[in-house]
C-alpha cells in the first residue's frame, strides 16, 4: 500500500514539475517574412530556415515555439488591415508590400502573447544572365534580414544582415536556373546567420 502510494506521490510530482516547467516557459514567435512571388519554390525557403533555426535552437530549452505556419495567416490579416499590401489588382503574388517596423513586431508579439520575436525576412534582386563561350548563367543576390525582438526590452536583441550572391550555371545549352541560383544565396546567407547561434541564444535571455 506505502509503495503505491508512493508511486502516485511521485507521479504527481513529476506531472506537477512538467506543468510549472510549461506554464515559465518563455514562448517564441517565430516570423518568415519573404514576399509572395519572389521564390518560385516557397516551400523549399520555409524548409531551408526552419532548417537553420533547429540546428541553431537544438540545445535550447525553456522555450515554446510557435512556428511560422501558425503564424503566417495572423500576419496577412495584420497586413490587409494596417494597408501594408499595396496590390495591383493582378494575379495573387503581384504586390507591393511595406516592411514591419518595431511598433508591428512589438503588436504581433502581444497578440501572441509571446516573450520573444524571431524575424527572418529574405528578399532577393531579380536573376541577371551571364553568357560565356559554352555556357551561360543566372545570378541573384539574396538578402537574409534576422532578428530577434525582446518583448521586456521592447527592443531587438539581436540583428543581422546577410547578403549573398548564388548562381546556376549550364553548360552548352539553356541559361541556368533562378530557382537553383536563389537557393544557392539563400543558403549562404544562412549559414552565416548560423555561425552566430551562441549569441542569437544569449539574446532569447535578454
Amino acid at each position: 500500500m506505502l509503495k503505491k502510494l508512493f508511486s502516485i506521490l511521485c507521479m504527481a510530482a513529476v506531472i506537477l514539475f512538467a506543468a510549472n516547467s510549461q506554464a515559465f516557459a518563455a514562448k517564441v514567435v517565430m516570423i518568415l517574412d519573404a514576399p509572395t512571388g519572389t521564390f518560385s519554390e516557397p516551400e523549399k525557403v520555409y524548409s531551408l530556415v526552419q532548417d537553420t533555426l533547429s540546428k541553431i535552437l537544438q540545445d535550447t530549452a525553456g522555450y515554446e515555439f510557435l512556428p511560422p505556419s501558425e503564424t503566417e495567416n495572423y500576419i496577412q490579416i495584420y497586413r490587409e488591415e494596417n494597408d501594408m499590401i499595396i496590390s495591383s489588382g493582378a494575379e495573387e503574388g503581384k504586390h507591393d508590400e511595406k516592411w514591419f517596423k518595431k511598433e508591428d513586431i512589438d503588436n504581433i508579439c502581444k497578440h501572441f502573447g509571446g516573450d520573444y520575436v524571431i524575424y527572418t525576412r529574405v528578399t532577393s534582386t531579380t536573376p541577371k544572365v551571364s553568357v560565356g563561350i559554352f555556357s551561360a548563367s543566372q545570378k541573384v543576390n539574396v538578402v537574409t534580414d534576422f532578428r530577434v525582438w525582446s518583448n521586456a526590452n521592447k527592443d531587438f536583441s539581436y540583428m543581422k544582415r546577410s547578403t549573398m550572391t548564388g548562381s546556376s550555371t549550364a553548360i552548352y545549352a539553356g541559361v541556368g536556373s533562378s530557382s537553383r541560383a536563389l537557393e544557392k544565396g539563400l543558403k549562404k546567407c544562412l549559414q552565416e546567420i548560423e555561425k552566430d547561434a551562441s549569441t542569437i541564444k544569449a539574446a532569447m535571455t535578454a
